[in-house]
């Protein structure tokens, strides 16, 4: 069972997203709560998936300045397939099912762009099923997925994510209408 996050929640959590080898007896300190409480809060979000606690590596500290995001198209019956093989590799980063003009995007990460013809033909078109790819060379990551920070309330309680149903009632331009 999820338990919906509250702020306290919100707040652990973005403190270890800067830091996340803080200790609990720091995060309680920093939000004026008892260490035990933030421990077990700690091990619910861990327990329940919420949050998990990694490094995350940079991969131009490595060595690997070109980032690639490839759009790639697939034969429909081979598409979980495709998606599986691409998620081995190691040069991939992400790898996603999505809809519109490609079926998989991933992102790649490589020495030098003069890599990419290389890992295109000896790596991604030797997949059976991959049909077509279009490549884009990043030029600049402006924020990246381990900088994404939980909203300040859930989906639930933002009323731009709810689905909407359109009114039945007719509305007349330049009218106010009051629901």
């Amino acid at each position: 069972m999820t338990h919906a996050l509250d702020e306290f929640d919100r707040q652990i959590i973005a403190l270890l997203q800067k830091d996340g080898r803080r200790s609990n007896v720091e995060v309680a300190r920093s939000l004026g709560l008892a260490e035990a409480t933030v421990r077990k809060r700690l091990e619910r979000l861990l327990g329940e998936g919420t949050i998990r606690i990694m490094a995350v590596a940079d991969p131009a500290s490595l060595g690997l300045v070109a980032s690639i995001v490839i759009g790639i198209q697939t034969e429909l019956g081979h598409l979980n397939d495709v998606a599986q093989r691409l998620a081995t590799l190691p040069e991939v980063h992400y790898v996603n099912i999505v809809t519109g003009t490609y079926d998989v995007m991933v992102e790649a990460v490589l020495p030098s762009g003069e890599h990419l013809l290389s890992f295109l033909i000896d790596k991604v078109a030797t997949i059976p099923g991959v049909k077509r790819t279009e490549t884009s060379h990043v030029l600049q990551a402006v924020k990246r997925a381990c900088d994404w920070a939980v909203p300040a309330a859930g989906p639930a309680d933002h009323a731009g994510y709810a689905a909407r149903t359109p009114s039945l009632d007719p509305v007349v331009p330049g009218a106010i209408v009051v629901s």
